[in-house]
């Protein structure tokens, strides 16, 4: 059985106010077209199809199309499930009715130990869930981590697998080690997200969402797809494409990566204004979206407007003459997390460290906004 495994498709991204649903629908018509070489028995689409809860009317239009030539069409099986950017109510509209066409959409815990059977192999499918939604779904106020959470969705999806047959999971998650990017949301803030490998072990392979970066991890039977495009700047020379995913029999899976090209890189240029206005400098597609981190431009006014007027795709532009300590700082404040950005703003103004309490409240609000796509 031949799969394709793709995720993190953020239809409807916003880059630094650059709407990219063009690029996105680019890089789908090649992906449908690598399906009409690939043939696969199914496709598997791990977890946020969508980047906001509330996508507007175009971005549905594309998602809508998009699976209606591939299932309808081509007749290809799909299952997906729900990412922490997806809206659950919204994706899942519809949900009993497409499974007459062999579309399976899982945004809901009640389905994790309800597999879904195609040629033999079974598939098991998490969609994301915060921690306590996992807690209330089992009434069960000990579940206080993800790993927790994991552990307890993975005992009772044991109860119905049959380990004499072909077990695989579709989830949404970060495991621990795995490479990450500046344009994946935190899951939830104030307890740590990461769950450990082993945690998989009953099952022969896992497909998994939310990470970007397509070799996040190195395990046998343990992978990302990665995302389709590249989301940040973080995230310059990362490959993107899909994974192959062949079901020989039960001791023998083998998957391999298919990279696609996008309409547009994202690129990061250094160097001196001048060279860069001037056409000196190393771009390697002036269309590309591009990141400017420039020197000597202090006495130029709106340097942006100039640079734009040649290279159309400039996305951002970084003064990089500054001092030394400066560039520390900096350096320092980009690796700190919501919660330590606010402790520090709070202590600057009042010389005072955030109380539990107000710190309790902070994580509660903050994983309130990211639900509710601040």
């Amino acid at each position: 059985m031949k799969v394709i495994h793709t995720a993190d498709w953020h239809l409807g991204r916003i880059l630094n106010g650059k709407q990219l649903l063009e690029d996105q629908r680019y890089v789908l018509e090649q992906f449908i077209d690598r399906m009409k070489e690939e043939k696969p028995d199914m496709i598997v689409i791990a977890g946020d199809l969508y980047d906001t809860t509330y996508p507007g009317k175009e971005t549905i239009k594309l998602f809508e199309e998009t699976i209606a030539t591939l299932n309808i069409d081509m007749k290809i099986p799909i299952i997906l499930i729900s990412g922490n950017h997806d809206g659950k109510e919204r994706l899942n509209y519809g949900a009993s009715w497409f499974e007459h066409s062999d579309l399976y959409i899982r945004t809901q815990l009640e389905s994790m130990t309800q597999p879904i059977h195609i040629n033999g192999i079974n598939f098991y499918t998490l969609p994301f869930a915060t921690v306590a939604e996992v807690q209330h779904y089992f009434k069960d106020d000990s579940i206080q981590t993800h790993q927790q959470a994991l552990d307890k969705c993975i005992s009772s999806m044991s109860e119905t697998l049959q380990p004499h047959e072909i077990n695989i999971l579709i989830g949404h998650l970060t495991v621990q080690g795995g490479k990450t990017s500046d344009s994946e949301r935190p899951l939830t803030i104030g307890t740590v997200e990461t769950v450990e490998r082993k945690s998989f072990n009953i099952f022969d392979f896992v497909m998994l969402g939310h990470l970007h970066h397509p070799f996040s991890i190195n395990e046998d039977i343990i992978k990302y797809s990665g995302s389709l495009l590249q989301y940040s700047f973080s995230e310059v020379g990362q490959p993107k494409g899909y994974r192959v995913v062949k079901f020989n029999h039960k001791n023998d899976i083998q998957d391999y990566f298919v990279p696609i090209e996008p309409m547009r890189k994202l690129e990061i240029v250094t160097g001196d204004y001048e060279d860069v206005i001037q056409e000196k400098a190393n771009v390697s597609n002036k269309n590309n979206y591009i990141h400017f981190k420039l020197r000597n431009m202090a006495h130029i006014s709106d340097p942006i407007i100039n640079l734009k007027q040649i290279y159309p795709n400039t996305l951002a532009l970084t003064n990089e003459t500054f001092e030394y300590h400066e560039a520390i700082q900096h350096i320092e404040i980009k690796k700190e997390d919501d919660l330590s950005i606010i402790n520090h703003f709070y202590k600057t103004i009042t010389n005072e460290q955030l109380s539990d309490i107000q710190e309790k409240k902070i994580n509660q609000i903050i994983n309130d906004l990211m639900r509710k796509e601040d």
